[in-house]
């Protein structure tokens, strides 16, 4: 078979590109090293929960058609990760 495209890595920008180009009428082979896709933003479920393989990851961006596009794919929260740390009993906001 004839692909337009070879994409190594099925992270976020391999499974963007290439469902950008499938849209597009190209044909791409998507390889990975992993047996899975997502890259390190890859979730299994377990027992009912989603674990994070790789660690946790957070999405952000203020970009308003950024955050429509990915929201087509999946629901997302708009969280806002707001650390703070106790010293000597006084709240201070991360980072400093």
């Amino acid at each position: 078979m004839k692909y337009d495209y070879l994409i190594v890595g099925a992270g976020l920008y391999g499974a963007v590109f290439a469902h950008e180009a499938k849209k597009k009428g190209k044909k791409c082979l998507v390889i990975d090293k992993r047996d899975h896709i997502a890259g390190n933003i890859y979730c299994e479920e377990i027992e009912g929960i989603n674990v994070h393989k790789y660690g946790a990851h957070i999405f952000h961006t203020s970009n308003k058609k950024i955050w429509e596009y990915i929201n087509q794919f999946a629901e997302f929260n708009n969280y806002i990760n707001s650390p703070i740390a106790v010293y000597k009993d006084e709240l201070y906001n991360l980072p400093f």
